[in-house]
C-alpha cells in the first residue's frame, strides 16, 4: 500500500529545430508527442515531460511548449542520450523543471493539506504555475484519493510548491508520513479487520488468490496475519475457515462493499462466503446499506461488483474473471 510516490520530471528543452528535437526523442528514446493533459494522464514516476521551445526565454513555462514528448525513462537518461548520439547541436538550452510527488488522502483533504503547507513551508499553486515557477531544487507535491500504482491523472486541486530538493522531502515523507496520514483520517485512526473465508467446495485457495488480488489493485492496506480458525456459524456447531487480518484505513462499510462484490459471479452464482469482523462484531451484508426499501444480498452484490469494476482497469478485470472460471466450473 503507497502513501506517497514520485510524479513524473519537468525538462525543458529550448531549440531551434523543434520538430528535428521532438523527432530525435521519438526516434531514440521511444517518445510520444503529446499534448499537456493527455502527458499528465499518461505520465508515472518514471516519466519525464519534455516541453520543446524556442530560445527566445528568460525563463521558459508549460505555455511556452510548442511541443511536448512524453518519455518513459528518467532525465538523466534523456540528457545522456542527447550527449551520446552527438545531437548536442539541436539543444540550445536544458533546465531541469521542479520534482513532483504525489500523495495519497483517503479524507479529511484539508487536514493534510494544511499540516504539509506548515511542515515544508509550502506554496499553493495549480499544477502548470508550480512547474513554471518551480526550479530544479524544488518540489510540487500533489494529492490524490486514487490509487498510486500506475499513472495517477485524477489529482485533487490544491497542491504544493516546496523551495526544497525532492530527496529532502521523501525523507521527510517517509519519516513522518504514515503518521500525517493517520492523523487526517476520520477519527484519527486505522482499522484492524478480520476477515473468515470459507468455502463449501474447499477451493481456499483460490478464493484466497483473487481476494489478495483485488486487495492489491486497490491499495486497500497491509495483511497483518493469516491463520486457520473455527467459527461457529450455530452454537455448538463449527466450520474451518481461513482467517485474514487486515489492516487499513478503509472503513469496515467500505471493505464489505469489496467483499460482498467477490461473493458472487458477474451472473449472480454463488462463489464464496467472505465474513467481516471489526472489534470481534460481524458486520452483515445489511448493515452497510441504510436506504429504506426491499433489498436482497444479491442485488446489493451485483451493484458493488459494478463499483468494483469502476476502480479497476480493464486487464485486472478480465484477470479476476478468469481467475472466477474455476469456481463457476
Amino acid at each position: 500500500m503507497l502513501l506517497f510516490r514520485m510524479g513524473p520530471r519537468y525538462l525543458f528543452i529550448r531549440s531551434e529545430k523543434i520538430d528535428e528535437v521532438a523527432n530525435f526523442l521519438e526516434a531514440n528514446l521511444s517518445g510520444e508527442v503529446t499534448d499537456y493533459n493527455q502527458g499528465m494522464e499518461k505520465s508515472s514516476e518514471y516519466s519525464t515531460l519534455c516541453f520543446i521551445t524556442g530560445i527566445n526565454h528568460e525563463k521558459t513555462y508549460v505555455e511556452d511548449a510548442k511541443k511536448i514528448v512524453l518519455i518513459n525513462n528518467a532525465s538523466t537518461i534523456i540528457l545522456s542520450s542527447i550527449i551520446n548520439s552527438h545531437a548536442c547541436n539541436l539543444v540550445h538550452r536544458v533546465d531541469m523543471g521542479p520534482a513532483s510527488i504525489v500523495v495519497r488522502i483517503h479524507s479529511n483533504e484539508n487536514k493534510l493539506v494544511d499540516k504539509l503547507k506548515e511542515i515544508f513551508d509550502g506554496k499553493e499553486v495549480d499544477l502548470i504555475g508550480g512547474i513554471g515557477m518551480g526550479e530544479k531544487d524544488d518540489t510540487i507535491i500533489s494529492f490524490t484519493d486514487k490509487i498510486l500504482s500506475g499513472p495517477v491523472a485524477d489529482l485533487l486541486d490544491t497542491k504544493l510548491l516546496v523551495q526544497q530538493p525532492v530527496r529532502e522531502v521523501q525523507e521527510r515523507l517517509r519519516l513522518e508520513g504514515l503518521r500525517l496520514v493517520t492523523q487526517s483520517l476520520n477519527d484519527s485512526q486505522w482499522y484492524e479487520l478480520r476477515i473468515n473465508i470459507y468455502d463449501a467446495a474447499g477451493k481456499y485457495k483460490e478464493n484466497y488468490d483473487r481476494l489478495m488480488f483485488v486487495f492489491s489493485k486497490l491499495e486497500v492496506g497491509m495483511i497483518l496475519g493469516e491463520s486457520w480458525t473455527k467459527d461457529y456459524a450455530v452454537m455448538l456447531y463449527f466450520v474451518m475457515t481461513y482467517q485474514v487480518r487486515l489492516f487499513t484505513f478503509f472503513t469496515p462499510q467500505e471493505v464489505k462493499m469489496i467483499l460482498m462484490a467477490l461473493e458472487y459471479s458477474t451472473d449472480g452464482k454463488r462463489l464464496v462466503d467472505f465474513d467481516l469482523y471489526y472489534k470481534n462484531k460481524k458486520i452483515y451484508w445489511y448493515d452497510i446499506n441504510i436506504a429504506k426499501g426491499k433489498k436482497s444480498k444479491l442485488d446489493e452484490s451485483k451493484k458493488y461488483r459494478h463499483n468494483l469494476y469502476e476502480k479497476l482497469k480493464a486487464e485486472d478485470i478480465k484477470i479476476l474473471e478468469e481467475m472466477e472460471k474455476s469456481l463457476i466450473q
